[in-house]
């Protein structure tokens, strides 16, 4: 026989005593019921016949009647379904059940089965895409890996957890914010006053970093991935998709030395440039900072290599530069659909790897049309999605006061706020900065009071 022909008679993985025995089980103690629908769905079960006995026994259970076999049949026989044996087969189930107390072992073979065969199911549409070779290949590429992790995500469901054991774990982190020094419940980002209405940056956290073009972003980001890899020798990896490696090196080095940028470009150093940035790649070179400048990546590959980076070395902060630049499934409705599916992957991804992300974003022009007292950036301005906003746990706006050519004068020259527009679980407000664009640094001032002009 054909090679092709023998793998297309391949039966799909299931477990037909697995599936018998849950559907026993349920039939015969309620406990079971309620177990096997907690982690369990009809398309879970290969079998037909018993797809349409788990679903009948979910309806019960929806609708508050007792599974047993005379309402499963009835259920059944009122969905036109009967034909699938009738009582004799309900019967025939209870019989064959080895133990009820193993339900927990059936449940797991019939979850493992369930997952080989959408893996078998994707990679057969994953192939069909490959073959018709209607997209590029690097877009296939990433959607293959958001449908694979889309499994994996799906497939990974908690349990419930006692309130017990929830609030053992909140004292763990409150106890050990009160050991720590700077009394922080997260990683330290060395702005003083914004970490004490943030307390830190904290695992799983999305954390939205957004400006117009040119506002400092992606320096602000480096300043707290500089402390925190440097100071707190805490791995941070960096996603650039704008910037090469050897660019983000050089900024670092800069700030880190408080040599002018623009005496690097011209290449006007003198010796004292050429001691401070010396001493400042000795510094930077020690510090886990780890840089990926892929100009096009999706956020299942930022995940693998997440993942591998946490293996082998540590990995407790993710900076990305900038969402506007990530690419999608390339199968979306639309580029704010788009928009929407990565930053709910990456706030999961957030809570997978138990770390911050630092997710940078550009702000639509909106605010440039408002008159200059209402210039502010809201949260709005969020650019091509809403979802930024909802998917966030903090959103930071970076404003300066001398951004626009007609607000330049003396005065507000290297003034900026670190505006704090969203905090799920703190404050908002504004802090003052000081920009110091020679050096590609904003630096904390003080806090802007309640009784100061604020946009919030």
């Amino acid at each position: 026989m054909p090679e092709q022909k023998r793998k297309d008679m391949r039966m799909p993985p299931s477990s037909m005593d697995a599936e018998q025995s849950i559907l026993g089980s349920m039939l015969l103690n309620a406990k079971c019921v309620d177990e096997a629908l907690v982690f369990l769905r009809p398309e879970d079960f290969h079998y037909p016949k018993h797809r349409d006995i788990f679903a009948a026994m979910v309806h019960l259970m929806e609708t508050g009647v007792p599974v047993d076999i005379v309402t499963v049949a009835e259920r059944l026989e009122q969905e036109g379904k009967m034909h699938i044996g009738g009582i004799e087969y309900l019967t025939e189930l209870t019989d064959v059940v080895p133990s009820v107390a193993n339900i927990g072992h059936y449940i797991k073979i019939v979850e493992e089965k369930s997952t080989l065969r959408k893996l078998i199911d994707t990679s057969m549409n994953i192939a069909d895409d490959c073959y018709k070779g209607e997209d590029d290949a690097d877009i296939i590429v990433g959607r293959a890996g958001d449908q694979i992790y889309q499994i994996a995500v799906k497939d990974a469901r908690n349990d419930v957890k006692p309130i017990r054991q929830a609030l053992q774990e909140g004292y763990l982190h409150i106890s050990e914010a009160a050991k720590s020094k700077d009394g922080l419940m997260g990683l330290p980002t060395g702005f003083g006053l914004m970490d004490k209405m943030l307390s830190g940056l904290q695992g799983t956290q999305l954390i939205v970093i957004a400006g117009r073009p040119g506002m400092g972003k992606t320096s602000f980001a480096l300043n707290i991935v500089e402390h925190i890899a440097r100071v707190k020798e805490v791995p941070s990896l960096i996603f650039s998709l704008e910037m090469s490696a050897d660019q983000l090196a050089t900024r670092l080095m800069c700030s880190e030395a408080k040599v002018d940028s623009q005496v690097i470009r011209t290449g006007r150093m003198g010796t004292e440039e050429i001691k401070k940035l010396a001493e400042a790649m000795k510094l930077l070179s020690a510090a886990p900072i780890f840089i990926d400048d892929s100009p096009t990546i999706t956020v299942t590959e930022m995940l693998a290599k997440a993942h591998r980076l946490k293996r082998t070395e540590g990995l407790g902060l993710i900076a990305i530069d900038y969402l506007q630049l990530m690419q999608g499934t390339g199968r979306s409705e639309n580029r704010q659909q788009e928009v929407s599916n990565m930053t709910r992957s990456l706030k999961i991804m957030a809570k997978e790897l138990n770390v911050p992300i630092l997710l940078l974003s550009q702000l639509s022009r909106a605010s440039e049309k408002r008159d200059k007292k209402a210039r502010y950036p809201m949260l709005s301005d969020l650019r091509e999605s809403g979802a930024i906003e909802q998917d966030a746990d903090v959103v930071i706006f970076l404003q300066r006061e001398d951004y626009y050519p007609e607000d330049k004068s003396p005065e507000t020259e290297g003034k900026a706020r670190i505006m704090i527009a969203k905090q799920r679980n703190g404050p908002t407000g504004n802090i003052q900065v000081q920009w110091q664009g020679e050096f590609t640094k904003y630096v904390e001032i003080d806090y802007i009071h309640d009784d100061q002009e604020a946009p919030f």
